[in-house]
């Protein structure tokens, strides 16, 4: 279990007409931008609440977190608090005991795994990282490329969670070494496989969340999520899809590269952001003016723009220069713009033709004989949606990084709801992904839905289980992680259901604490969003 630290939300019953919420942050994508306008049940009143709440530490923890990161993520470097004239400084230097490269190899090739199983599979616990960081930190670790490590699928790094993850002709025990050094990361459950995990090897995700600062009598809370377990939510793709800047938007960037508009694209990505570090945004902005891609990728660190400026120089804006980005980039920017597609068709669908009352589907929709399930699978989900925005960001310099991923398969043909037969239920419903080789609903969908894949436009949490607490402090937790549980921490702890009782006059909070499981490719904050009637943003 963990506690999801997600998005701030305020509250909100749904609005006669759709608003943009986040007029105040004009530099942040919207999910008005995106297409995710509509609630699988507009009547229905939702309750005020917060799913993301920072409490601000003091000067010696954040030095102390600083120190732990560097331990982590930099072996052969030491950090160290000294104070000048009354004022501390960290200092950072080289170890002078770091281990020799003979010392290094010699220990590497101890305890292989054995050859018919080469593959050591584990589990990945992190939390205030996304997947793609933890294993730079432990891959320099191991002074391997983190690309040699394989997964499932992306986990947010506002979230506590675990995952399986695979590496070859690495032993177990050179893993579990680093545990001692690793901060806000583990390793456990290991064993030897013949086989690595590819992306999108899982069927669901299981989410234990807690919403704070509720504002609604238990008799709002209890109807909300019974009917948000019995009814669903519409499965768009949610504000992670899409990245975080409002300036040089992902999808632009995929609708350039569609339409083969390589300088377009390129521009788009070397456009100046209010989220750009300092030092890129500078080179971004010199470019700009003088043109000069070989002396502006020359005064940059190691990054995209860096590796994009120095393909320029070399091969021009064209199609050749922007094949020097990472592929999982360079495959976001189209998924986005075919994300995007898929959201407008959906809010479409749901605003033009409504949900029934007895919740079947309309004559021309596409279906699938089964309801989207966590225990058979989801038939229809293409593998592109395990691929996030911060997870390509995060990915290697390096372009033809391969990745194991499940071999492509041509999706099974949909059946079409006709007037004189059977009406499925609106669970069943598939929507088509911009693509190849599948096929478009003859009712309005038509018109406005690009040439792949299918979706389903409702998905159901399964397993949910939830309760109301109340709660005095803030910055205690009210579900544990599976790493504490497993450690025992409580046992020096209160835990988090056995907190003292507040005194009379202590002011009083109210949190929901859920649990629930979504089928892979759904966005919880998508979930979270249909429970509580009201918009996400990126902050």
């Amino acid at each position: 279990m963990c506690e999801v630290d997600g998005l701030d939300v305020p509250s909100g019953v749904k609005r006669a007409k759709y608003e943009d919420p986040t007029d105040s942050y004009p530099n942040t994508i919207s999910e008005f931008d995106v297409g995710i306008s509509e609630f699988l049940l507009p009547n229905r009143i939702g309750f005020k609440g917060t799913l993301k709440g920072r409490q601000a530490s003091d000067d010696k923890s954040e030095r102390e977190n600083f120190h732990k990161a560097i331990r982590s993520s930099y072996p052969a470097l030491v950090s160290k608090t000294v104070e000048i004239d009354n004022n501390r400084f960290i200092i950072v230097t080289r170890s002078s005991l770091t281990k020799g490269k003979k010392d290094w190899e010699r220990s590497s090739r101890t305890h292989d795994p054995p050859k018919h199983k080469p593959y050591c599979h584990f589990v990945l616990y992190k939390e205030g990282k996304d997947t793609m960081q933890a294993l730079h930190v432990i891959g320099r670790m191991l002074k391997i490329n983190s690309n040699s490590f394989t997964y499932a699928g992306t986990k947010d790094k506002r979230a506590i969670t675990t995952q399986n993850v695979s590496i070859k002709n690495v032993s177990s025990r050179r893993l579990a070494s680093l545990n001692p050094r690793l901060n806000g990361i583990k390793l456990g459950n290991f064993k030897y496989s013949s086989e690595p995990i590819a992306l999108g090897d899982l069927h669901g995700n299981r989410f234990s969340v807690v919403i704070r600062d509720v504002v609604a009598d238990d008799s709002v809370i209890h109807k909300a999520v019974q009917e948000w377990q019995k009814h669903g939510f519409i499965n768009y793709f949610g504000l992670q899809r899409f990245g975080h800047c409002n300036e040089a938007r992902t999808y632009d960037i995929g609708k350039e590269i569609i339409k083969s508009s390589w300088e377009k694209a390129i521009d788009l990505i070397l456009t100046p952001t209010t989220s750009d570090l300092p030092i890129v945004r500078q080179v971004k902005e010199r470019y700009l003016k003088t043109q000069d891609a070989k002396a502006c990728g020359d005064d940059i660190p190691q990054c995209l723009e860096k590796t994009l400026l120095l393909g320029i120089a070399r091969h021009g804006k064209t199609l050749t220069a922007l094949q020097v980005l990472p592929r999982n980039l360079r495959h976001l920017y189209a998924h986005s713009y075919q994300s995007l597609v898929w959201n407008k068709v959906a809010s479409r669908r749901v605003r033009e033709l409504g949900i029934d009352e007895d919740y079947k589907a309309r004559v021309g929709d596409l279906y699938f004989p089964q309801c989207p399930s966590i225990s058979k699978g989801l038939r229809s989900v293409d593998s592109s949606s395990e691929l996030c925005y911060d997870d390509a960001f995060n990915e290697s310099s390096k372009p033809e990084e391969f990745r194991p991923s499940k071999p492509p398969v041509t999706p099974a043909a949909p059946s079409r709801v006709t007037a004189d037969g059977e009406r499925p239920s609106i669970h069943q419903v598939v929507l088509p992904l911009p693509g190849y080789e599948v096929v478009f609903p003859d009712n309005e969908c038509m018109d406005f839905a690009l040439p792949g894949s299918y979706r389903h436009l409702i998905v159901k949490p399964e397993d949910v289980h939830y309760e109301i607490h109340e709660y005095v402090d803030p910055k205690k937790p009210l579900i544990q992680s599976d790493y504490a549980a497993m450690c025992a921490e409580s046992s020096s702890q209160s835990k988090p259901d056995e907190q003292q009782s507040p005194s009379p006059e202590s002011e009083k909070f109210r949190a929901l604490v859920l649990e629930f499981t979504l089928p892979k490719a759904a966005y919880a904050t998508m979930a979270i969003r249909e429970l509580m009637r009201d918009v996400t943003v990126v902050q």
